[in-house]
């Protein structure tokens, strides 16, 4: 039998969050939740708000069965890096035949047509869209207005205005494209909207939740889920970090560099904006604000400027994403071992239950990628310690979470 996956990033996890596991429990029955979640840092461009092992815990409480981390750099790139990476690693793990997300329309046939359009480029798509570019739109909403050209009877306007139909559309053409097993079914979204800030419902967005914590000393209790929120409150580690707290270690290394093209996410303007940037702003939003304009999205510049801090090169294409080089097991229902006994046999990918022995199992250009992951991992350990005087435990402490 074939299972059920869900790409997340529990950032923190919601009411939202649970309300999606439920309707998976409720539509497939019989079938096991295997999440690919992001690790320590997240799609926005921004480390995540608690770090993954106490993130993961949260969801095994509310009902998911397997959690498996997504690797760097793929967690922090652009939807269709992100999304095609989190495929990719899905299906190697030989469990998955179905892909439940969220989106805020119920729109297949929709999403189905725009994934087509930007799979195969057709003239009228490319003329638009170099007509846009040429008036100084920035890429994404050049695009948008070349969609709109080649669907003009339709809402694609709308739908493409909102982040969960993005990604959508960017898991529709992920695997069109690479021919992944996974038949894509949506489950539409209720509550609050994703950018939205408000608290006063209860299905609040995660950037609600992360705005309230930011804000220092307010209770989130009722936002999540009785079982997650219990994991926060008794959690030593429930204390939230963003990127505010890393932009020392930022601004050290902007100052540490005369040239920043070679990084992931960064185009050849925005290097050449910092590189004649002699003295940076106090704070990260004021850096984002000197560099930000009608070419480039916020969340682009903090794409950027994490890969940047985190020194994650450009890589080659999206083949890179296609091809994961090892699975890392973050926790797992008692019920669901025997699938992972089943992956053993199935999967083509090293699965890394502990860091200590990736070096064994990994080929020698995996185990270079994973250093950096632990890297990246400890970095966030780093800001956490500074800024709480707490200390995370190391990666090489860190055991899989076996859920009863």
């Amino acid at each position: 039998m074939k299972h059920i996956g869900i790409i997340a990033e529990y950032n923190p996890f919601h009411h939202g969050h649970l309300y999606q596991l439920n309707q998976v429990r409720e539509q497939f029955p019989d079938k096991k939740i295997i999440v690919m979640m992001s690790g320590d840092y997240v799609q926005r461009g921004e480390p995540a708000i608690f770090h993954k092992h106490l993130r993961a815990k949260c969801a095994l409480r509310c009902g998911a069965d397997i959690i498996f981390e997504l690797p760097a750099p793929f967690s922090f790139a652009s939807a269709e890096y992100f999304g095609t990476a989190a495929l990719s690693a899905l299906s190697a793990t030989g469990l998955v035949d179905t892909l439940c997300f969220g989106a805020e329309d119920d729109a297949p046939a929709a999403f189905s047509a725009i994934a087509d359009i930007l799979l195969q480029e057709p003239d009228n798509y490319r003329s638009a869209l170099k007509e846009a570019l040429s008036r100084g739109d920035s890429y994404p909403k050049a695009r948008d207005k070349a969609l709109s050209t080649c669907l003009p009877d339709s809402d694609t306007a709308e739908l493409i205005r909102k982040p969960n139909n993005i990604l959508a559309i960017e898991y529709m053409k992920a695997i069109r494209r690479f021919a992944f097993p996974i038949r894509p079914h949506i489950i539409q979204r209720i509550g609050a909207g994703y950018h939205d800030t408000g608290t006063k419902q209860a299905f609040c967005s995660a950037s609600a939740i992360r705005k309230a914590l930011a804000g220092g000393g307010r209770d989130i209790s009722s936002f999540m889920p009785g079982a997650a929120y219990e994991e926060l409150a008794k959690s030593p580690y429930a204390k939230p970090l963003f990127f505010q707290d890393f932009y020392p270690f930022l601004q050290y290394a902007l100052l540490s560099r005369s040239s920043y093209d070679e990084y992931f996410e960064m185009s050849k303007d925005l290097s050449n904006r910092l590189s004649r940037t002699s003295l940076y702003p106090a704070s990260l939003e004021e850096l984002i604000e000197k560099l930000s304009g009608k070419h480039i999205t916020d969340t682009r510049l903090r794409r950027a400027l994490l890969n940047l801090l985190l020194q994650e090169q450009k890589l080659p294409g999206m083949e890179a994403a296609r091809h994961i080089p090892y699975l890392r097991l973050l926790g797992f229902r008692e019920s669901a071992r025997p699938l992972l006994k089943e992956m053993k046999d199935s999967c083509p990918l090293p699965i890394i239950n502990k860091v200590a022995d990736a070096e064994n199992i990994l080929p020698k250009a995996a185990v270079m990628r994973f250093q950096k992951d632990i890297w990246e991992s400890h970095l966030y350990r780093q800001v956490f310690y500074n800024k709480y005087s707490i200390i995370l435990p190391a990666e090489y402490e860190q055991s899989v979470i076996i859920e009863e």
